[in-house]
């Protein structure tokens, strides 16, 4: 008040001077535009034809529709020594001196036309519906005790209205903004139920003015996903909010920010704008939806992500927005949270079968022949803590139940618990079945027992361990009789049960199986001493005996000739044949001189049999 004062007296010095003609001089507001409650800086401007000393402004506005909320001197006038401006109620005043301060050298502003002097930045106060006009003028008497009027002052006299001056006020039209908008903007997490998370922006689109604070409430459906954490976005971020609070409800959560809220209140705020980045949610999926990779995906679960008014908190809040001190409520665009399908990598656990018959390799069998059905594995980087065979079979088949371990590696570790199930009923619905359940560890005290690793050097695959599995007459010959896993079988029980592992405590049913088979091919037969092949034991064999042994006769089943069983085809044989026929001598050994069968014994040093004598 006393700087105004002494202005004033200064002024009014000048006005005491004499001897200078004013000619028409003008002051001047330009017009401005503001969209919502956006700041607009007008500009002042003055026409003078000498030399301007200084100046007095006195400025008035509907400060219902407006308010200054800055003025400053600018361009030729902030050169001056002396400035006072004034924001009042309904109006703002400012006085300027040029030369103020000794040496009082004679500064002044240069005459010339629409010389930017002062700038006015002007603020609406409401958001406007429709086009609104608001008047910016020049006021005298009105405004600062005592009043001022808008005075230039030009060799040291001062050109008022009364002198010449004229004034030309402006205008600021407020339009009507595109509404503000918070916006969800949809995301998604994999449903992998091991909490992986997904990330919801919140977005706002304001061109309103500068937001001072806001506020967040936003629900989601507690059966499908979970609100870990809400956090400030960038755009909050980058204004530096002061001051924020996030509280977590079980179907939701808000965020309250005020951007300035300590001294020195500088005045921080989130500038107008599209996409605005003000705050994440982030929510993980509360349950599981696996699938194994390379099938077809699994529908996904999605949740919507709602903001909800007065719901959330206590008290309940509302989603606002804070311009220029005022909450406004924008409107509010929801989203979509989606758990996405997991797809989950195949373990590489390989289970193997494999049928082996009288130590020869591949898996060729005769009717009533009896090997092993046995069971492998190779994992390179798991260690196998139990599992489940569940395995079907051809009911041409006869599977014992005598589980053996033929010195396994499993047997090598320990198992503490084996169960076996064979349901070899093919009149019972469901087939023939094998179940088979292992687990290392099952007794105290608990040591942790696991299947090892496999490596190159196990070559490839070790053994679990093996059943006994016999060829039936019924089976086709020159077929496999199938041996294959299967899932959902209840063998002897009530239970459906499947393949499965147990790996780090997990159970685990994707993995490779190789199944296997039986292929069933035809045995030779033939009479014990029918060395000629003509279906009759008689003297006639025991000539073709020699003829072979001395004179090379061909024959077509070497076995046949084979009269004592010794694997060696020698004048033995006819011998013991004509013991047999004419001493009572011991008869040939099975298959015997009477019936055709299969060969009791190997014979490794006689040739496979050469006729169409087969058991099939």
């Amino acid at each position: 008040m006393e700087l105004r004062r002494n202005l004033l007296l200064i002024i009014g010095m000048l006005l005491g001077a004499c001897g200078f003609a004013a000619a028409q001089e003008t002051l001047s507001i330009s017009d401005g535009n503001s969209v919502g409650l956006s700041p607009e800086m007008l500009s002042i401007t003055m026409d003078a034809s000498f030399a301007v000393q200084g100046f007095v402004l006195a400025i008035g506005y509907d400060e219902s529709l407006v308010t200054a909320t800055d003025l400053a001197t600018a361009g030729s006038a902030e050169e001056a020594e002396l400035i006072i401006p004034e924001v009042l109620a309904g109006g703002v005043t400012m006085g300027v001196i040029m030369d103020a301060e000794p040496p009082f050298e004679g500064q002044t502003i240069a005459p010339g036309g629409a010389i930017l002097i002062a700038e006015l930045t002007m603020t609406p106060v409401v958001v406007v519906s429709s086009e609104t006009l608001a008047s910016i003028d020049f006021v005298d008497g009105v405004l600062n005790s005592p009043p001022l009027s808008n005075v230039i002052v030009q060799g040291g006299l001062s050109v008022g209205v009364g002198e010449g001056l004229e004034l030309n006020g402006g205008t600021l039209t407020i339009e009507v903004p595109p509404p503000a908008i918070l916006k969800v903007e949809d995301s998604s997490a994999f449903a992998d139920g091991l909490g992986t998370t997904g990330d919801i922006r919140i977005l706002l689109d304001n061109n309103l003015g500068d937001v001072q604070g806001f506020v967040t409430a936003i629900a989601h459906d507690l059966t499908e996903v979970f609100l870990e954490e809400i956090s400030l976005g960038e755009a909050t971020e980058l204004a530096g909010a002061e001051f924020s609070i996030t509280n977590l409800y079980e179907n939701g959560g808000t965020l309250g920010v005020i951007l300035d809220f300590t001294a020195p209140f500088d005045g921080q705020a989130i500038p107008n704008g599209v996409d605005l980045h003000i705050a994440t949610y982030t929510y993980f999926c509360v349950g599981e939806n696996i699938y194994p990779e390379g099938d077809p995906a699994p529908p996904a679960a999605t949740s919507p992500i709602t903001f909800v008014d007065g719901l959330l908190g206590s008290p309940a809040l509302f989603n606002v927005i804070v311009i220029g001190g005022f909450s406004i409520q924008p409107q509010k665009q929801n989203g979509v949270f989606t758990c996405v399908p997991f797809p989950v990598p195949a373990e590489d656990t390989v289970l193997c079968m494999e049928t082996i018959f009288d130590q020869d390799e591949g898996n060729y069998a005769y009717h009533g022949q009896t090997g092993d059905l046995c069971f492998c594995y190779s994992d390179e980087d798991d260690y196998i803590q139990g599992l489940t065979m569940t395995v079907c079979y051809d009911c041409d088949l006869t599977v014992g139940s005598e589980w053996y371990w033929g010195g396994s590696i499993v047997e090598q570790v320990g198992v503490e618990y084996l169960a076996v199930q064979v349901d070899d009923n093919p009149l019972d619905g469901d087939g023939c079945e094998i179940v088979i359940a292992i687990l290392l560890d099952a007794l105290p005290p608990f040591e942790g027992q696991t299947l090892p690793q496999t490596t190159d050097l196990n070559e490839g695959h070790l053994l679990i361990g093996c059943l006994p599995v016999t060829v039936d007459n019924s089976a086709e010959c020159d077929e496999d009789q199938l041996i294959y896993w299967c899932d959902d079988i209840n063998g002897n029980g009530d239970v459906l049960l499947y393949n499965n592992l147990v790996i780090d405590y997990e159970s685990i049913q994707e993995y490779e199986r190789l199944d296997t088979s039986v292929f069933v091919v035809p045995e030779e037969i033939f009479q014990r001493g029918d060395c000629n092949s003509d279906d009759k034991v008689d003297l006639a064999d025991s000539a073709t005996m020699l003829a072979n042994q001395f004179s090379g006769l061909p024959v077509l089943c070497p076995d046949a000739c084979d009269a004592n069983d010794d694997g060696v085809l020698n004048l033995a044989d006819s011998v013991f044949l004509l013991n047999w026929l004419f001493k009572f001598g011991e008869i040939p050994p099975a298959p015997g001189p009477y019936d055709d069968g299969p060969d009791a014994t190997d014979d490794d040093m006689l040739p496979v049999c050469d006729s169409d004598d087969t058991n099939c």
